[in-house]
């Protein structure tokens, strides 16, 4: 049992999620396996260290723990939480002292510069899950909110990216008449509203969504997602990006498409599983990896068990937690783990 749920109850509920995929995730079949002498990431007593500032990562770390634990018979973890967030994480992977580094965002280029400066290279990058849906305390994919009483239904990427930047080669959107609303709608300026771009949402957006292009000038910038959706239905002229899971009265959610043709999605479980919706997040794991070498063997049993029908089981398991990867996905994952950095010598 992990706590009062069984492993055959988990297995099944993260099938439900693998089905998206085209084939079926692999069962964890443990390795023996120990830290390197003198691993950082070995506390005094001998336990497994892994920092950790994401609350929203807490439970699913758990149950990775309570499970690595059972199939490695004298293991032990402990896991030191940091109220500061996933600043924390990568700093901690840097000097060597945790195991992993949850991120339940990608590393901003402004946080990777120290590691790569002290570690000579990259981190190695593994999603582990998609975002969640409902809950508002975890990472989450993105929606774009509109005005309750505006008649826009749905948006391209590529529309949403005219909106929200400056210097789109197709030019920029800034009136609801250039969507082809109509009447008092076609001369109402477009507000945009978001979270600024070194932000976990500003950066996602800048770098996946906009080319690297700047926010367009009058952007609104708010730190807080409820924020961002309160401004929203405030204002019938706005539109935002903000997390799923916030949408109130006063708002809407546009559906979304990465092509005109569609389809276009509003961010449901089925398709976020299935790896289509265009503003999907994903949580993480990042590791420490030297050009030249393989990745610590430690480190690389515990991708694999992430990894795994019953990893992801424990993801699935999480009431409004977040959603499992799918088949395609978990392969993908899992090939990164054995891959080599080139030697910089």
């Amino acid at each position: 049992m992990i706590g009062r749920i069984s492993i055959g109850f988990l297995v099944a509920r993260a099938a439900m999620f693998a089905a998206a995929g085209e084939s079926v995730v692999p069962s964890y079949v443990p390795q023996p396996v120990s830290p390197p002498t003198g691993a950082g990431y070995v506390t005094r007593a001998g336990a497994i260290r892994i920092a950790n500032g994401n609350r929203g990562m807490g439970k699913i770390l758990e149950g990775f723990n309570t499970l690595f634990v059972r199939t490695h018979p004298g293991v032990a973890f402990e896991i030191e939480f940091n109220r500061l967030g996933n600043a924390v994480n990568l700093p901690a992977l840097t000097h060597g002292v945790t195991l992993v580094a949850p991120m339940g965002r990608e590393v901003m280029p402004v946080e990777l510069g120290p590691y790569k400066k002290i570690i000579g290279a990259d981190p190695l990058v593994v999603r582990i899950a998609h975002g969640t849906i409902v809950a508002q305390d975890k990472a989450a994919p993105l929606a774009i909110y509109v005005n309750r009483s505006n008649p826009i239904a749905q948006l391209t990427t590529a529309q949403v990216a005219q909106i929200f930047s400056s210097g789109a080669p197709a030019g920029d959107l800034t009136t609801w008449g250039q969507l082809g609303l109509k009447g008092l709608w076609a001369h109402r300026a477009i507000h945009p509203c978001g979270t600024p771009e070194a932000s976990g949402f500003g950066s996602f957006m800048v770098e996946h969504q906009m080319e690297g292009r700047a926010f367009t000038p009058g952007y609104e910038a708010f730190p807080l997602a409820a924020e961002i959706v309160q401004r929203v239905g405030e204002d019938p002229g706005a539109i935002g990006f903000s997390a799923l899971g916030f949408l109130t009265p006063q708002t809407k959610i546009v559906a979304i498409a990465p092509r005109p043709g569609g389809p276009f999605m509003t961010g449901t479980g089925p398709e976020i599983a299935s790896g289509e919706y265009p503003y999907d997040r994903f949580v993480f794991l990042y590791a420490r990896r030297t050009a030249g070498r393989p990745l610590d063997p430690f480190v690389r049993e515990y991708l694999r068990l992430v990894l795994s029908r019953e990893g992801q089981a424990i993801i699935a398991a999480e009431a409004n937690g977040f959603i499992p990867l799918n088949a395609r996905e978990v392969a993908a994952e899992l090939a990164k783990i054995d891959q080599i950095l080139p030697s910089t010598l």
